[in-house]
C-alpha cells in the first residue's frame, strides 16, 4: 500500500481537439495504491486516486508567428475538472528496483467547468463523458526504503465528450512512496 503524486502532460488528438499551439493541459492526481503481488516478480498496481485537471487557452499568435503568447488577460479561457482515477495495471519487476508496468486507466469524471475570459464567467461542460479509458505502459524504480519514481504514457481510447472527435494521452511522472 503506498501512495502516489502524479504530474502529467496531456495531448489531446483528434478531429476536434483543438491547435496544441494554442492549449495547455496537466493533470495532478494524489492516490492512495495498492500492489497486489502474485509471486516476487510480478503483480497487479491498483488503487483510486483524485485527479484534478487544469487547462489554459491562449489567444493569438506571439511576433514569431509559430507560437502564442501567454498573459493574464481577461480574453484568456481556461478549464478546471475533477475526476476519480483507477488504474488497473500489470507490474513485472525486472531486479529488486527497476519495474514494468502496462495496463488500463480508467477516469470516473465527476465534473468540468469552462471559464469564459470575455464573459468574465464559469459555466459547465454538461457533455463531458462519465468515463476515460485508457491504455498505457511505463517504467519505474523503487528505492530500497520504498519510496518510487516512474514515468508511463497512456493512450486514450474513448472520446471524452459527447458532441465531438477529442480522445487524450498523457505523459505522466510519478513519485510515490
Amino acid at each position: 500500500f503506498g501512495i502516489y503524486l502524479d504530474e502529467a502532460t496531456v495531448f489531446l488528438k483528434g478531429d476536434n481537439a483543438p491547435d496544441f499551439g494554442d492549449y495547455s493541459y496537466s493533470n495532478i492526481v494524489l492516490s492512495f495504491n495498492a500492489l497486489i503481488g502474485v509471486n516476487n516478480r510480478f503483480g497487479i498496481h491498483t488503487g483510486a486516486g483524485l485527479l484534478i485537471g487544469f487547462a489554459n487557452y491562449v489567444n493569438g499568435d506571439d511576433d514569431t508567428g509559430f507560437g502564442t503568447h501567454y498573459s493574464n488577460d481577461a480574453e484568456d479561457d481556461a478549464s478546471f475538472g475533477l475526476a476519480i482515477q483507477v488504474p488497473a495495471m500489470a507490474r513485472f519487476y525486472v531486479s529488486n528496483a527497476f519495474f514494468f508496468e502496462a495496463g488500463a486507466t480508467i477516469d470516473v469524471n465527476l465534473f468540468e467547468q469552462y471559464y469564459y475570459g470575455a464573459a468574465g464567467e464559469w459555466e459547465s461542460v454538461d457533455e463531458q463523458k462519465l468515463l476515460n479509458v485508457e491504455i498505457g505502459g511505463g517504467l519505474g524504480f523503487t528505492l530500497g526504503f520504498g519510496l518510487e519514481f516512474s514515468l508511463k504514457y497512456t493512450h486514450g481510447l474513448t472520446n471524452m465528450y459527447e458532441h465531438g472527435d477529442v480522445s487524450n494521452s498523457r505523459l505522466v511522472l510519478g513519485l510515490g512512496y
